[in-house]
């Protein structure tokens, strides 16, 4: 790495800065990160991350929206998209705003009951394997029960309108 940063060095750190973000959205940590494992001088990526700012080629607000509907997409919590944030480098308070507007995924956590369940919710021991999997997810204990009870009074439902009924 040079020891003086010279002009060119800054141009370069600019371009380099302007191709990782042509192939995907960057927060501003990430880009710093990847210029500075480029061997780029300190003053040449901060320069460089300042102009994407300027630039508004890098915007961690957006790019923490992104993250968040594409994890949530995937059906994951608001706990572990937090981590995911946090590990992106989004700046800890744009996370924790950007996740105060997130609704959890309810048609995901239905599903990956069902998957888990199979409509039976009789065995206690499978219940909690199916909970604890919404857990790893990153769901809340609350968002876990108000899935579960919403699942129970969906099979509940289903099985009146076909004739049965559940205790």
């Amino acid at each position: 790495m040079p020891e003086i940063c010279d002009e060119q060095q800054y141009r370069d750190a600019e371009v380099a800065a302007a191709g990782m973000l042509s192939r995907r959205p960057l927060s501003a940590a990430m880009l710093e990160r990847k210029l500075l494992d480029k061997e780029f001088a300190p003053e040449a990526v901060e320069y460089a991350v300042e102009r994407m700012r300027l630039l508004h080629a890098i915007d961690d607000e957006a790019y923490a929206e992104t993250v968040i509907r594409s994890y949530r997409n995937k059906g994951y919590g608001a706990l572990r998209i937090r981590q995911e944030l946090y590990q992106r480098g989004v700046p800890r308070d744009i996370a924790a705003e950007q996740l105060k507007q997130m609704e959890p995924n309810w048609d995901k956590m239905h599903a990956l009951l069902e998957k888990k369940l199979h409509g039976d919710v009789s065995d206690r021991k499978e219940r909690e394997k199916a909970m604890a999997a919404l857990q790893r997810r990153g769901f809340s204990f609350s968002e876990i029960k108000i899935a579960m009870d919403n699942y129970r009074a969906a099979l509940e439902q289903n099985q009146e309108e076909e004739g049965f009924y559940v205790d």
